[in-house]
């Protein structure tokens, strides 16, 4: 798994900014390099400063901001625009939540948020690559996204989220493949890593797919019939009891998918700078997210 070169570090600009959707405000953070500047001159910045090799959107979950999660997370995906990787952006749900199934008239519209966002940064920095992430109710958002607008889109994390339950997939479908990652706690008391509904077990009635499920699904949905290739991640002793599995499906032609089951962890964003409260369950040092992003996503490969 990749790591951040201390050498390689940026200093970054980060601005609240707003655009206009349906007719509503929508605000996001969005966190970049900040260009050099000319020494001796004002701080504008030098005529033909590079953009982003690509962009990441981080969605929150339920009763977060785009703030939020930028501190839950230990600010860990500044580090991609601190390499210089990409620009790092993290929008605001509609009072702190996200619309992942709701299709009525009244219903907040965030797949068109999401749409204009890319749309947005593909004006200023032309056609580069768009990577979504999300995490619990942002994982559930980047579920509705791969399938309504997976053409905005070039690759998809799903962080603690699984599929709903069966019925739940309530929009369209344009069936365009995307390369998808997922990450998962077994101890996750939030949503479960054996599927939504599934706190009483086989007792529950009309449990959601598994975290498992969940990424054979996309599998199949990219059109992967090979049978997944499983590993173990090295343990590191910081990280207690906890240890990761991964489940790689992969097939010549096809987009990838890739789940990491963080044996023991929690509702968290596994990373290398903070760990979640104790009722969320524990954070692995066996992964970051980050790096995680890095191995899989070639936009984000240097």
């Amino acid at each position: 798994m990749k790591h951040f070169s201390a050498g390689t570090r940026r200093e970054l600009s980060s601005s609240t900014e707003s655009l206009v959707v349906g007719g509503h405000v929508r605000t996001f953070l969005l966190v970049s390099p900040r260009a050099p500047s000319i020494a001796g001159a004002d701080s504008n910045p030098v005529e033909g400063s590079s953009a982003p090799a690509a962009v990441v959107l981080v969605l929150h979950g339920s009763n977060q901001t785009g703030r939020a999660v930028r501190a839950f997370s230990g600010h860990s995906f500044d580090t991609l625009a601190a390499s210089g990787m990409a620009a790092v952006v993290y929008p605001d749900g509609v009072k702190k939540l996200w619309n992942h199934s709701r299709t009525d008239a009244r219903a907040v519209d965030d797949v068109a948020f999401m749409a204009a966002l890319v749309d947005n940064f593909h004006a200023q920095y032309g056609p580069i690559p768009v990577i979504v992430v999300g995490y619990s109710n942002g994982g559930q958002l980047v579920i509705r996204l791969i399938h309504e607008i997976p053409e905005k889109l070039d690759g998809a994390t799903i962080v603690s989220a699984t599929l709903p339950r069966p019925g739940g997939l309530a929009f369209a479908d344009r069936h365009l493949p995307l390369p998808v990652l997922l990450i998962h706690g077994t101890r996750d008391r939030v949503v479960r890593y054996a599927g939504e509904g599934s706190v009483w077990g086989r007792f529950g009635g009309n449990r959601g797919p598994s975290a498992k499920e969940t990424a054979a699904y996309f599998a199949a949905r990219n059109g992967i019939t090979k049978a997944p290739d499983a590993g173990l991640l090295p343990h590191r002793p910081e990280s207690g009891g906890t240890h990761v599995r991964v489940l790689r499906f992969e097939q010549p032609g096809c987009e990838p998918v890739q789940l990491y089951t963080v044996v023991g962890g929690g509702h968290v964003v596994p990373n290398r700078h903070k760990r979640a409260i104790f009722v969320l369950g524990r954070t692995t040092q066996d992964i970051s997210t980050v790096e995680a992003l890095m191995d899989f996503f070639p936009a984000l490969q240097r």
